[in-house]
């Protein structure tokens, strides 16, 4: 099975050179389209087992049955209700991964998008609108599963590709006939899908003197001047002409005089997460402080906190919250099986049954660890098989989840 890092290189010269192999001589012409596109030559639907070195039964396996691929589960939001996640399992994940890295990942979406393209950020969001006086948040409701697999089909056929190509690729990334919340690919046809959308709505802002951006399913407005609540109804239509609906629970104006927040950040005087964040981090970093042994996960927390003032430079809370996760990051990082020498391992572990434990990912084989830990596939397994007994696991799933929380 191969794993993300196969599809490489990105000029897709290799993959013309498969395709000629293949099925013989091909215009260069055909070629042309696809190289001035920046995306991966597919010309027929059967091509694509070829091209992601997957066999033609796992693909029919999926089209005949696609339940078996996923593995659905709720996940509780703030406001008490539940969001459905439909993860795809590996075999299809690593599909989609090709065709988000090959395909979508080269559609560069609008300036005013920020949510799922690389080099943007929901603080480069809120930063867009940064100095603005006035503020108007906006939500579509139920986003991905509103995204239907027709439209899935003509957007991946308005690219260029043949309508059967288009097909084949929407069904591998649609499931139930919509586009699943939970599959690597869903963010970015979500913003392929919403190009039109976003030209749309940008214009229609510039045209009153307001600025628009939309991180996934938030969109927001800014201005110097008062926002008028018939602006929203112009927007209203404008979502639902493309086949949404705005969550009016969630509209919101706010002011300069008020607590103007954008996908999670404030941008009132200083540029900083919310104070509920920052409250729930302080007590986070309280926790981890007061415990015996630092995780593995509390380590990659403090990590992530202490790099945190490169995006918020000027809040003194963030500066603070780093420097005291810093301190506890140089005391005791070397507590922290794979990062340094463990002082407390659990369950009775030994420091090569811990990093066995430690190395496992639901995206690698056993044979990757193995490698990646330079140590023979015999020799990985007996250690596995003894750690696994030890923590109370009998599958390698439950095992990376117990190392996750307790390594």
């Amino acid at each position: 099975m191969p794993t993300r890092t196969y599809y490489f290189p990105s000029d897709f010269l290799h993959v013309e050179a498969i395709l000629q192999a293949e099925i013989g001589e091909v215009p260069d012409a055909t070629f042309a389209f696809f190289r001035d596109a920046g995306i991966a030559p597919i010309l027929s639907a059967g091509n694509l087992p070829l091209l992601m070195g997957i066999s033609p039964k796992i693909f029919h396996s999926i089209y005949q049955k696609k339940s078996k691929h996923y593995r659905s589960f709720k996940l509780r939001k703030r406001d008490g209700s539940f969001r459905e996640i439909e993860t795809p399992r590996t075999y299809l994940k690593v599909i989609q991964w090709w065709i988000l890295d090959n395909i979508l990942s080269k559609i560069y979406p609008r300036s005013c998008v920020f949510g799922f393209v690389r080099g943007r950020s929901a603080v480069d969001n809120a930063i867009y609108h940064s100095g603005s006086s006035h503020l108007l948040n906006m939500d579509i409701r139920n986003f991905f599963n509103s995204i239907s697999q027709n439209s899935v089909e003509r957007a991946f056929s308005g690219l260029g590709y043949d309508d059967k190509v288009g097909k084949a690729l929407a069904e591998l990334c649609c499931y139930n006939g919509r586009v699943p919340q939970g599959a690597p690919t869903s963010p970015a046809i979500a913003n392929l899908i919403l190009q039109d959308f976003d030209r749309q709505v940008e214009e229609l802002a510039e045209s009153s003197g307001i600025k628009y951006s939309r991180y996934a399913d938030d969109l927001t407005f800014s201005s110097s001047d008062f926002i008028k609540p018939s602006f929203v109804q112009q927007i209203k239509s404008a979502v639902e002409n493309h086949g949404f609906q705005v969550k009016d629970e969630k509209t919101r104006f706010s002011g300069s005089g008020n607590r103007m927040e954008i996908t999670g950040v404030i941008i009132n005087e200083v540029l900083q997460p919310t104070r509920t964040w920052r409250k729930s981090a302080r007590a986070k970093i309280h926790k981890i402080r007061s415990s015996n042994q630092l995780k593995r996960k509390d380590f990659y927390f403090l990590t992530g906190i202490n790099s945190m003032p490169a995006q918020f430079p000027q809040s003194q809370q963030i500066l603070n919250l780093a420097k005291e996760a810093k301190s506890i990051i140089d005391e005791r990082a070397m507590m922290v099986v794979g990062i340094g020498e463990p002082k407390i391992l659990p369950n009775s572990l030994t420091l090569r049954q811990a990093e066995a434990l430690a190395a496992l990912a639901p995206n690698l084989t056993n044979e990757q660890v193995a490698i990646k830990m330079g140590v023979s596939l015999d020799s990985l397994k007996k250690r596995l098989q003894i750690a696994y007994k030890k923590v109370g696991v009998d599958n390698r799933l439950a095992a990376y989840h117990w190392a996750k929380e307790n390594l």
